[in-house]
């Protein structure tokens, strides 16, 4: 929405047709650039979903400038409780999905010199116990675009990570609720409810404290039109404490700190 805003094409990636018309209710009706706000059904999982995106911006005849790898799912739980099939759908949508999109894309995006930004985490640099199944595909996904942003840089091409801390977003309620569904070990850790309740509380904090999401997709703008864009991007206050000084404490702190919570 920021995107269209500012007067550009945007193909914006969704999971039903209702979801793509939900998306254009928010536009203004009145506004000349409707037409250049295009809901594409697209699941990140599937390759023949990405390669009918990549024929529908190839016969745009527009040139390719950027694409933004922004889909995320998650689940909390303790790492020997879940099942491997949550770990094993967390990474195909948010590494493998990445990767699907970025391989799909690269060579319209080499042809224009454009941008790559990926959607991280600040957890992939300081990772959290009953954040396994999600903050594991961030790490994932934090060394793959560090990789590819080598990679593609004599192409003229520029890869920009994002690394957020905790903003309001439906990611804390859709990973618990997954995680509530999936813990199938009882008794050997702390009840799942009550270790939920005590990780909700200061994520809740961290959200108000950083405020709106626009401080988000302020960065992704810029990633997208600076001539000389970051390769990382840190927002909000408890991802730059863990960024230049929680990952550099011992971890036996750490892991102490972790146990002390439940």
């Amino acid at each position: 929405m920021h995107l269209h805003s500012m007067g550009t094409t945007v193909y914006a990636g969704v999971l039903s047709t209702q979801s793509g018309e939900k998306l254009l209710q928010l536009t203004n009706n009145n506004n000349d650039n409707n037409n250049k706000l295009i809901p594409v059904v697209m699941d990140v999982t599937k390759m023949q979903d990405i390669q009918k995106a990549v024929q529908i911006v190839t016969a745009s005849k527009l040139p390719l400038l950027a694409i933004v790898n922004n889909a995320g799912i998650s689940a909390f739980g303790w790492a020997e409780a879940l099942p491997i099939s949550t770990f094993e759908k967390n990474m195909n949508v948010n590494f493998f999905g990445t990767v699907r999109m970025t391989t799909s894309f690269l060579p319209l995006l080499r042809a224009t010199q454009g941008r790559i930004i990926n959607m991280g985490s600040i957890g992939a640099r300081m990772p959290s116990a009953f954040g396994s199944s999600y903050l594991s595909t961030k790490a994932a996904m934090s060394s793959y675009s560090d990789c590819v942003r080598q990679e593609v840089h004599r192409f003229g091409v520029k890869v920009c990570l994002i690394e957020p801390g905790f903003f309001p977003t439906e990611l804390l309620a859709n990973g618990a609720k997954a995680g509530a569904s999936n813990n199938v070990l009882k008794g050997v850790y702390p009840n799942y409810n009550e270790k939920m309740k005590a990780t909700k509380k200061p994520i809740e904090m961290m959200e108000w404290l950083n405020g709106s999401i626009d401080k988000v997709t302020d960065c992704v703008v810029d990633g997208l039109t600076n001539k000389w864009p970051l390769a990382r991007y840190t927002i909000g206050y408890d991802a730059r404490i863990i960024r230049h000084f929680l990952c550099y404490l011992p971890s036996w702190v750490i892991d102490e700190v972790q146990t002390a919570q439940g």
